[in-house]
């Protein structure tokens, strides 16, 4: 479970996310966004799921933090449909939209979480952990298909050993 946060653009973020992370990410983003109003009271279509991980509690902090993934759950769908010519949403864009009309407090879109070991994280920029840790991680089965490697990704490729 994680909110890959690879640029700050949301767009960007989306369209560098590899093909696994298109198709994975989608259901659970959308099973994070009901963890979060299934701890809540109210009723979603999936069951809750790590109730206490950082990303759900970022999370629950503000709806502007729900509102923001949920625009990246949309552009990650994007993707999808893009990258491997599907005609019809990932399955999981039905449930985003049937919990839309839940609300919670604003406060704000707050700091992004770094749920990654503590050698990939960099104080005050997610983005930078973020890149860093799919290089480490990701690396051997990332691809991006229709789309070119992100210009971060194979500049850094270089120099991971």
């Amino acid at each position: 479970m994680n909110i890959f946060l690879l640029d700050y653009d949301i767009e960007r973020c989306a369209e560098y996310h590899c093909d696994q992370h298109v198709v994975k990410m989608i259901r659970e983003n959308v099973q994070m966004l009901c963890t979060v109003l299934n701890k809540m009271g109210l009723k979603t279509p999936y069951k809750s799921t790590h109730k206490n991980h950082p990303c759900i509690l970022w999370i629950a902090d503000s709806f502007d933090n729900f509102l923001w993934l949920k625009d990246l759950t949309l552009l990650l769908n994007d993707e999808y449909l893009y990258r491997f010519d599907k005609q019809t949403n990932h399955h999981s864009i039905e449930i985003l939209h049937s919990i839309s009309k839940y609300r919670y407090a604003h406060h704000g879109l707050t700091p992004f979480p770094q749920t990654m070991p503590l050698e990939y994280k960099v104080p005050g920029n997610a983005v930078a952990a973020y890149r860093q840790f799919y290089i480490a991680k990701k690396q051997s089965f990332a691809r991006w298909t229709l789309r070119d490697k992100p210009d971060w990704f194979v500049n850094l490729e270089s120099e991971t050993p």
